[in-house]
């Protein structure tokens, strides 16, 4: 299979697995969610091309970094660990600028921002908040057991269940489980998804979002039950420059099940013309 064009993998610092598509003027940095931990850091063919797709609408303006976190992770890793391992990679490797964070991503992102904001152009929080809801926290704490138990299949087949809407959150999980028996998902070191989840379940940064004075994008859903509609309006009405994009109606996984509008806020936000937005899906 040929890569597509204007791609690199390896890692940054020796230590954070990366992919680079594309080769815009700018650069956009994105932090994946917790799921980036449930496979082994090799970005080969299939993983870089993959990329390539998730971001291609991107790549005309934008050199697109998709960087991990190591694998062996401290038993006491932290958000604001993670963050500061981050910060250190990325001042000998990208520099500045904007920064997209996914799910468990946007936590170390607004970490991020808050202790080097010269690294961060623009600010974009995507299904993330500034804590994880409190009715969210049965559900971790089923993941984290899951976790333990190295029972990597449930873990993802438990996540599609709360990413998606409609047909496709009845049919995921059960696809999920039928693919897991055949190729289960393969993590590099199974502690580090049991450290991930603590870290999302420990972190709160309510009381230092006024502490980060970068541009912000504050988008996600309703409904989605990790980061949901009082978490983002409350985390969009703490920072002291900050939007909200908001789509009715839609989970978790809006940022997949309705990539396109998703992608066109966020890069309506980094050209300096997104507003306070509602969209209702379905």
């Amino acid at each position: 299979m040929a890569l597509p064009l204007h791609t690199d993998a390896g890692y940054l610092g020796g230590t954070h697995p990366y992919v680079r598509v594309g080769d815009g003027p700018k650069t956009l940095l994105v932090l994946p969610g917790i799921g980036d931990a449930l496979f082994d850091g090799e970005y080969g063919r299939a993983r870089t091309a993959l990329a390539w797709s998730r971001f291609r609408q991107f790549t005309d303006e934008y050199t697109v970094y998709l960087v991990s976190r190591p694998r062996g992770l401290a038993d006491d890793a932290s958000i604001e660990t993670m963050a500061a391992d981050y910060a250190r990679v990325l001042e000998s490797s990208i520099g500045l600028g904007s920064v997209l964070g996914l799910s468990m991503g946007g936590l170390i992102a607004q970490e991020l921002a808050r202790i080097r904001p010269s690294l961060v152009d623009r600010l974009v929080l995507g299904v993330s908040g500034c804590r994880v809801a409190a009715d969210a926290r049965p559900i971790l704490r089923e993941l984290h057991g899951h976790a333990i138990d190295r029972n990597w299949t449930a873990i993802r087949s438990r996540l599609y269940e709360e990413m998606y809407t409609g047909m496709r959150r009845r049919l995921y999980p059960s696809l999920s489980n039928v693919i897991g028996r055949l190729r289960p998902p393969t993590p590099a070191e199974s502690r580090d998804v049991v450290v991930s989840f603590e870290a999302v379940r420990d972190y709160d940064g309510t009381d230092r979002l006024e502490r980060i004075d970068r541009r912000t994008l504050v988008i996600g859903a309703d409904e989605d039950p990790f980061f949901p509609e009082g978490i983002l309006r409350e985390t969009h009405a703490g920072l002291p420059d900050s939007q909200l994009a908001l789509f009715t109606g839609a989970r978790h996984g809006v940022f997949l099940e309705q990539k396109q509008a998703f992608d066109n806020w966020v890069r309506r936000f980094l050209a300096g013309e997104a507003a306070t937005v509602r969209r209702r899906t379905g």
